[in-house]
């Protein structure tokens, strides 16, 4: 029997990763938004020409978080003919931390070398649960302790 491949599924709206596809999103609750890798890394590549700046700034952090290779021209690119200096920093630092992921797994210095350095990477790491405090508060019968209200 040949070994099945892990397809990472990725919420369009937060990056939550997900090992099997799911009709809502663990982590912001959006219904029906989760695409595959491929899929993801096409739309990530889309907003770096997004008009709006927050969806350019949420694909630098997007690519520069999953260490996705395949966004170094594309990135080289968006570093040429970025007018807002904010993002081509952002842009430059992206670039500069995939070059240095890419340097050190060449060399073989750390014992994942040989692994892909795809978007893959964040399988394994675990999420931490923010769990919002006021509903808490109020099902506890705290009403006092609630933010925003002066003693």
């Amino acid at each position: 029997m040949e070994k099945e491949e892990v397809n990472a599924y990725y919420c369009v709206a937060c990056g939550y990763v997900s090992p099997v596809y799911q009709k809502n999103c663990p982590s912001c609750g959006i219904a029906e938004k989760f695409l595959t890798e491929k899929q993801y890394a096409e739309l990530m590549i889309r907003y770096l020409h997004h008009p709006l700046r927050k969806y350019r700034i949420f694909s630098l952090k997007t690519i520069k978080k999953l260490k996705w290779k395949d966004a170094i021209p594309e990135l080289e690119e968006r570093a040429r003919i970025e007018r807002d200096q904010d993002i081509k920093a952002e842009v430059k630092r992206t670039l500069e931390s995939l070059k240095i992921f890419l340097n050190r797994s060449a060399t073989g210095s750390s014992p994942d070398a040989h692994r892909d350095t795809t978007m893959y990477t964040q399988l394994g790491e675990t999420k931490c649960k923010i769990i919002p405090i006021r509903p808490v508060l109020r099902r506890k019968g705290h009403h006092h302790l609630r933010p925003g209200r002066r003693i």
